[in-house]
């Protein structure tokens, strides 16, 4: 069938004569949409016409996505408490449940939900419950994102029939359920196109915003466990890249939060980043055997009956073969003046080549300079893991260094840290907005931590979150709070519940319920039911009140 037979002015369209014409025009929107101050802060590193080649022939404007309006609320709520420098705080939800109360509370403004969380509550489609390895299905968190977001329509759509039906009679109810959720995309659960796939499922399923953190697939933990690994600076540059990439082709303008664990870190995946070579540490005898040979070795000779020697050499080796950075290499090799001439020289070469980092050849080769009659001995292969990762110097520096290079690929930045610590995170503020000023940065107010155990006082507590936001920590979330409180309120019912019966139940819920104006008291109305019988009216004509839910003597939530 030629051009001229199609029978849709959208077929006309996409005719080669004038796919030119069309694709130019679509760059030109797409160049425009960028300009928007929506983007102002934000680097690519591909063009419109990349975006634009890569949509298809349906019109952008075909797809139209909620998360997207979500991500334009999240953005404007972001940015003008960032410039108040007032604090977006919230809690982790689990479940329905727990965002409709959330919603209930004017000033939390958004959601938050864990991959911790659903990982060990409610792994999707394998329903293995786990430690946040990262090693569920990688649609787990998306769906239970859509879960919530299909609670917040539902319960958005019965609270504006039941505003609309007051007419004036009651003070309107300004609860906001569509509060803006943000999500735990973990480290994107592989290579690129399994983050765009991440991205797209988020985006298609209600989340306005994700995090992604520099961990390795396969080698991630809770960021508040050892043995973590992280990947190469530039391994997580490529997945923000292309999560803005995959949101550009749907033409969304959902936010994308780059974490780094490089704080706590202890090994990295690879030595291919000349940007991560100041932080890998080596051995510097000279004829060490190398651990990843000794445990070949080791495991010829291994059996049931003397499995634990494998653990036992592990140790006695890293115990004897101290780890260092280069430059702490340097420093315990090269006498003071030598050492002072290195860092001199180092600093020069860093200002003549306009970047903060060397490569391990070009330090050695600064040390060759410094010291020309010595040989700065070092091998970071020696203490490679048997499953070939580097040993690494986690460090405030080295997370300040990514947080930099990731800022222009993302919307906020993360920094995951061991302990609550004001002043650290203070230090981690300046130096970002040294570099950039609009950064938006992001606190975990971890549950992890043992609060009570780091001087802080009733009223320190209190302004911690309002403390910290005045440094640019604008979003910060409890991020397992659901977690927690579900247990614990639980367990409080079940303990007294088996000694004391329904009275437990009357004293420790539906009591409290009522003293503290909680609407899952009248559980069928929370559920929408009325919503419901309104829809039934509707389809039935107005017929339907002898089928009316809350009519008649079976309705027992009019008790209350």
């Amino acid at each position: 069938m030629g051009c001229g037979n199609r029978s849709t002015k959208l077929a006309r369209n996409f005719c080669s004569k004038n796919l030119q014409q069309i694709l130019k025009q679509e760059v030109q929107k797409v160049n425009e949409w960028w300009a928007t101050p929506r983007f102002r802060n934000i680097q690519r590193t591909y063009t419109a016409e990349d975006v634009v080649k890569h949509r298809g022939s349906l019109p952008v404007q075909a797809s139209q996505y909620l998360s997207s309006y979500q991500a334009q609320k999240l953005f404007q709520l972001l940015d003008e408490k960032f410039k108040s420098k007032s604090p977006v705080h919230t809690l982790g939800v689990i479940d329905p449940v727990q965002m409709s109360q959330l919603a209930r509370c004017k000033d939390i403004r958004v959601a938050y939900v864990s991959g911790w969380a659903c990982s060990s509550t409610l792994v999707g489609s394998t329903n293995e419950v786990s430690p946040d390895f990262g090693d569920y299905p990688y649609d787990t968190v998306p769906n239970q994102v859509e879960r919530i977001f299909k609670a917040q329509q539902m319960h958005d759509r019965k609270l504006h029939l039941a505003r609309l039906q007051q007419k004036g009679k009651a003070a309107a109810d300004e609860t906001d359920y569509l509060k803006p959720i943000i999500a735990d995309a973990d480290m994107g659960h592989g290579g690129v196109t399994t983050v765009m796939k991440v991205a797209k499922l988020f985006a298609e399923k209600g989340a306005a915003g994700i995090h992604l953190e520099d961990q390795l697939v396969g080698g991630k933990k809770c960021g508040h466990l050892s043995g973590a690994v992280i990947v190469p600076t530039s391994t997580h540059v490529s997945r923000l890249i292309a999560t803005r990439f995959q949101w550009d082709l749907m033409g969304t303008e959902n936010l994308a939060i780059a974490r780094t664990d490089s704080c706590n870190a202890g090994l990295i995946s690879s030595s291919t980043d000349p940007r991560d070579h100041q932080y890998i540490k080596g051995v510097i005898k000279p004829y060490t055997t190398a651990w990843s040979e000794q445990l070949v070795d080791l495991e010829r000779e291994s059996t049931v009956a003397n499995r634990h020697i494998l653990g036992d050499a592990e140790t006695e080796w890293y115990a004897q073969n101290e780890t260092m950075t280069f430059d702490e290499a340097v420093e315990r090799q090269l006498s003071g003046n030598e050492y002072q001439a290195y860092h001199r020289m180092k600093a020069e070469r860093m200002q003549q080549q306009k970047r903060n980092y060397l490569s391990l050849l070009e330090m050695k080769a600064i040390a060759s300079m410094a010291a020309p009659n010595k040989e700065v001995i070092f091998d970071w292969d020696k203490p490679r893991t048997m499953e070939g990762h580097y040993m690494y110097h986690g460090c405030m520096e080295a997370a300040i260094q990514r947080s930099q290079i990731f800022a222009p690929y993302s919307d906020m930045l993360w920094l995951e840290t061991k302990i609550p610590d004001q002043l650290q995170a203070r230090s981690f503020a300046d130096r970002i907005h040294e570099q950039y000023p609009e950064a938006k940065l992001v606190y975990n107010l971890s549950p992890s931590f043992n609060w009570s155990a780091h001087g802080y006082t009733p009223d320190s507590l209190q302004s911690f979150i309002w403390d910290i936001a005045r440094y640019g920590f604008v979003l910060q979330l409890v991020s397992l709070a659901g977690v927690h409180v579900d247990g614990l309120s639980f367990w409080q019912l079940a303990k007294k519940f088996q000694e004391t019966g329904m009275r437990a139940y009357v004293d420790q819920v539906q009591k409290i319920e009522k003293v503290e104006n909680c609407d899952l008291l009248t559980h069928q109305k929370w559920s929408g039911v009325e919503y419901v019988d309104s829809l039934t009216k509707v389809v039935q004509n107005g017929s339907s009140a002898h089928t009316s839910s809350t009519g008649g003597d079976s309705f027992t939530e009019s008790q209350f």
